[in-house]
């Protein structure tokens, strides 16, 4: 009896062992406390990409970009012939160096391109029928155009072919164009930077009587000519891409005159109306004022005329110094994210002036920004005559634009 009571004990003993084992085991196992640790950080990742994502969210209140725009290109011969390179080939980059490190650094850098690239193969020509060489583009890339209007009174100068190599050199070049197509009508473009989303039109009053090199189908269809309706229209549909702002360039005025004509001013007016944001002129190739036009629920900003950019229109070669004035427009593009609204800001002009120098027999064209070359920024050694030119440009232009 004893000795079963004994075994027994024994056996329960070793159970109860057994069982201690076991719970010990479940315990300390390991694997499990492991798994519990990757539970835990994984728990605690979350909540910090849930902070973080939070802070983002927070931050996030409003994008701004830097919109530019400058006013006509033009390349006559003098300057055609003054980037010839004796290798062959031409260089139109030093008319630009001055003015590159304003324009490379804006989300969106406009200019109207005053002249037709047709081919090099078809020979050059300046004033009346412009055709200008393919590098004038590379040129213009490499300074940091992104956009340029092709809508002007020179767009028909080579004729329908013109307007169809013209799209296609820009497009080679992989800068952006408006104003005129090769196919289907093209008559905006819309660029996003940064998240906000900008439209762009561009339209010409005329073609300097060249209107019948092409049919009425085809100049419908090719270039973007000023008609209130059609721009109605086209301001309806670019209206559906749900944009924050609106850019139209107008190709309008009297040449060399600093009034704005009642024309021009009437259809600034119609087309703020139309919730166009920023209206950008050219074609007088002399600066004409600017002014906002302010409604009920927002505002258009206007600048009539933006002169020249380059050119060989001076006062030498026509009795004009206001041709050699041009001017680098300048303004910030911000959205608040809250609101919805997209503001223009910060609205600067930087003056430059057209200087010519005559070196070996021909002369070499340079974009000034005046303010840079009065203060001796530049290196060049400008005579007292030049620095005289350079302070009238600063003064008429800042006077016409800032009034």
């Amino acid at each position: 009896m004893k000795r079963v009571l004994l075994f027994s004990l024994l056996i329960l003993g070793l159970i109860g062992i057994s069982f201690i084992g076991i719970s010990e085991y479940t315990v300390f196992a390991p694997s499990l406390v492991e798994a519990d640790l990757d539970k835990t950080k994984e728990v605690k990742k979350i909540e910090e990409r849930k902070e973080i994502n939070e802070v983002v969210i927070e931050e996030v209140k409003s994008k701004e970009i830097d919109i530019l725009a400058v006013g006509d290109l033009m390349f006559h011969m003098p300057q055609i012939n003054g980037a010839r390179l004796k290798t062959g080939g031409f260089d139109f980059t030093p008319s630009f160096a001055h003015v590159k490190a304003h324009i490379e650094g804006a989300h969106i850098a406009l200019a109207n391109l005053e002249t037709v690239i047709g081919g090099n193969e078809k020979g050059f020509k300046g004033f009346p029928r412009f055709n200008s060489p393919v590098e004038s583009l590379d040129a213009l890339k490499l300074a940091g155009f992104d956009v340029l209007v092709t809508a002007n009174n020179h767009s028909l100068d080579g004729g329908k072919e013109g307007i169809i190599n013209t799209i296609d050199e820009i497009e080679k070049r992989q800068l952006n164009f408006v104003g005129t197509s090769k196919g289907e009508r093209r008559p905006y473009i819309v660029i996003e930077k940064e998240g906000i989303r900008v439209g762009i039109l561009a339209y010409t009053y005329g073609l300097n009587g060249l209107d019948s090199l092409l049919s009425r189908e085809d100049k419908n269809r090719m270039i973007n000519l000023i008609d209130l309706e059609a721009i109605k229209g086209d301001l309806d549909e670019l209206k559906k891409e749900n944009l924050d702002f609106i850019i139209s360039y107008m190709h309008w005025g009297n040449e060399y005159n600093k009034e704005v004509t009642q024309i021009q001013n009437d259809l600034a007016y119609a087309l703020a109306n139309l919730g166009v944001d920023l209206i950008l002129g050219s074609h007088p190739h002399v600066i004409q004022k600017s002014e906002e036009i302010t409604k009920e629920d927002n505002s258009t900003y206007v600048v009539y005329s933006m002169g020249n950019f380059i050119s060989n229109q001076s006062y030498t070669t026509m009795g004009v110094s206001a041709t050699e004035d041009g001017v680098i427009f300048k303004a910030k593009l911000i959205k608040d994210f809250k609101s919805g609204i997209t503001s223009l800001k910060d609205i600067t002009y930087e003056p430059t002036w057209v200087y010519r120098e005559y070196i070996n027999k021909s002369y070499k064209h340079y974009i000034i920004p005046v303010k840079e070359a009065l203060d001796g920024r530049l290196g060049i050694g400008f005579n007292e005559k030049d620095i005289n030119r350079l302070k009238k440009s600063k003064f008429d232009t800042l006077n016409l634009l800032n009034n």
